[in-house]
């Protein structure tokens, strides 16, 4: 990899957000590099696609900003290969600015949609916003274990347990599973999942939370709870014991 990495020096022993910056732009990548060190993250940059790939495949990242106009591919397309992969939250940033082009990228997952030339101190706040969303609804360790229908769940180890067996689920997976397993036989709205999930409001087109909601049926799938889809209205959790009983 190529690109540039900058560590920053948080306060208090705390460890810092980090930021991946994809855009081969050599002005805003220097615009980028001082509102993200102002902001007290650690960040690193790449000018391609394939260098993001690279970074990506063995580092965390707590947000993507995202160029749509990439020398080797279509920002949208590495927007859908990361969101495949991760929740963190994306921002687009691009010179198009028709309102389809925004629509297709929050669609696609895209957190915000901001078009250049771009105020600094304007998406500086947006950056740490989104850092502090995503930090409040990453970290459990205050929440303590869910026993439900002979199943405990772990929200600080992300391990979830039956009889015998036991997955550890992946950050997002976990998120999901305690809002609703805090919610348990109550509906939670897309909107409401999202919050816990990813720290933004649900948007109309936004699939995200409807991929993990998939994902982690597949990794469940062995355990006695069941996640109901109800018609315009949201998800349920119910234990498939008490499904049982009722039949």
């Amino acid at each position: 990899m190529t690109g540039r990495m900058h560590q920053a020096r948080p306060l208090s022993g705390a460890k810092s957000a980090t930021v991946l910056c994809i855009d081969d732009d050599p002005i805003v990548q220097l615009m980028l590099e001082d509102i993200i060190a102002g902001a007290g993250a650690d960040f690193v940059i790449v000018g391609s696609a394939r260098e993001a790939e690279e970074v990506l495949a063995d580092t965390h990242f707590d947000l993507v900003l995202l160029d749509r106009r990439l020398p080797d591919s279509d920002g949208l397309l590495l927007l859908q290969s990361i969101k495949s992969e991760s929740d963190c939250p994306v921002i687009i940033l691009s010179t198009m600015d028709k309102s389809r082009d925004k629509l297709l990228g929050i669609g696609l997952g895209a957190t915000e949609y901001v078009t250049k030339p771009f105020n600094p101190l304007e998406l500086s706040s947006r950056i740490r916003q989104l850092l502090n969303a995503h930090s409040d609804t990453a970290n459990p360790a205050e929440y303590g274990i869910i026993e439900i229908a002979g199943m405990t769940f772990d929200p600080r180890s992300r391990r979830l347990d039956t009889d015998g067996h036991h997955v550890i689920l992946a950050p997002a997976e976990t998120r999901l599973l305690h809002a609703l397993l805090l919610n348990e036989g109550q509906v939670q709205t897309r909107d409401q999942l999202s919050q816990f999930t990813c720290g933004r409001e649900w948007s109309p087109g936004d699939r995200t939370v409807d991929v993990l909601i998939n994902r982690l049926r597949g990794r469940i799938r062995a355990f006695p709870v069941e996640i109901v889809t109800i018609h315009r209205a949201g998800y349920l959790l119910v234990p498939e014991v008490e499904e049982a009983q009722k039949k």
